[in-house]
Parts: C-alpha cells; sequence; structure tokens
C-alpha cells in the first residue's frame, strides 16, 4: 500500500514538472522574420551607380592605354624596340588593372557594409529577428525593402 502511493506522488509529480517544462517551452518569443530584396536596394544605391560610372570610366582610360600601346607596337620595325615597349605597355596595363580591381574592391566592401548596417537598424528599429533576402525565401516574412530604401544613399 505504501509503494503505491509513493508511486501515485512520483507520477504526480513527473506530470507536474512535464507540464511545466511544457509550458515554458510553448511560452518562448516567436521569430519575426523580414525579407529584403538585396538586388533592388543594390540597384538603388546612389553610391554604387557612382562607384560603377568611376570605374566604367577608369576602364575607358585603361583602354585607350591599351589603343595606345597596339598602335605604337604595330608601327615598331625594330624586333628589339617593340619587344622592350611590349614588355613596358604590358606591366604599365597590369598595374593600371591590379589599381582599378584594388579599388573597386575596396569601395564594393565599403559599401556593402553601409547597405548591411542599414538593413540592420532598421530590423532592430521593427524588432525583427531574422532577416532574409526574398530570394531565399517562397513565402512568409515581412518586407521591409521599402524602408530600407528610403535610408539608402
Amino acid at each position: 500500500m505504501r509503494n503505491n502511493i509513493w508511486f501515485v506522488v512520483a507520477c504526480v509529480l513527473v506530470f507536474c514538472v512535464g507540464y511545466n517544462i511544457n509550458d515554458v517551452a510553448i511560452s518562448f518569443p516567436r521569430y519575426k522574420v523580414a525579407v529584403i530584396d538585396v538586388p533592388e536596394v543594390m540597384a538603388k544605391s546612389s553610391e554604387l551607380q557612382e562607384l560603377k560610372r568611376a570605374q566604367d570610366k577608369d576602364m575607358e582610360e585603361l583602354n585607350i592605354l591599351i589603343s595606345k600601346a597596339q598602335n605604337e607596337l604595330i608601327n615598331e620595325q625594330n624586333r628589339t624596340k617593340f619587344i622592350q615597349k611590349e614588355s613596358e605597355y604590358r606591366k604599365q596595363i597590369e598595374t593600371k588593372k591590379k589599381d582599378i580591381d584594388k579599388k573597386y574592391s575596396a569601395q564594393l566592401i565599403k559599401i556593402n557594409n553601409n547597405i548591411k548596417t542599414l538593413i540592420s537598424k532598421e530590423a532592430k528599429k521593427a524588432n525583427y529577428n531574422l532577416v532574409l533576402p526574398t530570394g531565399m525565401v517562397i513565402s512568409g516574412g515581412e518586407d521591409i525593402t521599402a524602408s530600407v530604401l528610403k535610408n539608402v544613399k
């Protein structure tokens, strides 16, 4: 008889503990998810558009250098001078191309970080736990693209 009472008390305790644990698990806050159209934000960024214009200008200067080198090398009759000039122009072109790429990459990283910061601020302001690009989400989430675009430079 005593064993039955202890068994009943143990069962009631296990039930109460299990019920309370389940109640705690249910009461955890839900995730609030936002989605953003990253390509649209990037396309409307004036900083990125300015960077593209600067890169186009730099590439045009590079193309002018290449054309100048081609014209000069075509007219060169002396084989040794030809090889020497070709080597010089090749170095100039490679150096200029590396400089352009380095400058573009550094600016692109800076712009990306600025946009990520804007997205994070907007997400925190609206109490979102998670922000995903629209291309990764099939359905659900609140679109915050418009509110981020208001702050994009």
